[in-house]
């Protein structure tokens, strides 16, 4: 949302940018998280993270499908708009993320993080910076709570700055 938010401030008015944060919350955020809540309730997810490899295909699927339909809309109601470059990107993240899960469980936290903060720095935002500054802390969280192995933090910074760097220059 801080990514959305600094991009669509950058590109047009608050309101503009409000309007865009309400798309992409209803549209790609709260799938997802109707997912989540629903899946640690039933106990079919150990926690919010989907952390065991074996839970990440449905994770994946629920997010691509939000992210297309996320496209499909900014591509029909906001043609020109920096929404479909920041989508597609995101999609084509998550793709290669989901691609991946079957050699190795990427951390989606650092490439969430690395995308937002790489995409803002790009774009001239100081929020790049700030996310910048907390991706360290990040990277321990993930490691202290055995979530993730060095490399699977190392790998999904890399995935989120490649694809941040991808958005905002093509």
């Amino acid at each position: 949302m801080v990514m959305a938010l600094g991009a669509a401030l950058h590109f047009g008015t608050p309101r503009e940018a409000l309007r865009t944060l309400l798309i992409i919350a209803g549209i790609a955020l709260l799938p997802i998280a109707a997912l989540i809540v629903r899946q640690v309730r039933s106990g079919s997810w150990s926690n919010v993270d989907a952390s065991n490899r074996a839970e990440r295909p449905l994770l994946f699927a629920v997010g691509i499908i939000a992210l297309a339909m996320l496209l499909g809309v900014a591509l029909v109601f906001r043609p020109g708009s920096f929404l479909i470059e920041g989508a597609l990107g995101v999609l084509m993240m998550l793709a290669v993320c989901a691609v991946a899960t079957k050699w190795i469980k990427v951390s989606l936290h650092m490439a969430f993080g690395a995308l937002a903060a790489t995409t803002l720095l790009f774009l001239g935002s100081p929020a790049g910076w700030g996310l910048l500054a907390l991706m360290p802390a990040l990277a321990w969280s993930r490691l202290a709570l055995r979530r993730h192995t060095a490399g699977e933090v190392a790998i999904g910074t890399l995935i989120g700055v490649v694809f941040g760097y991808a958005i905002s220059n093509f």
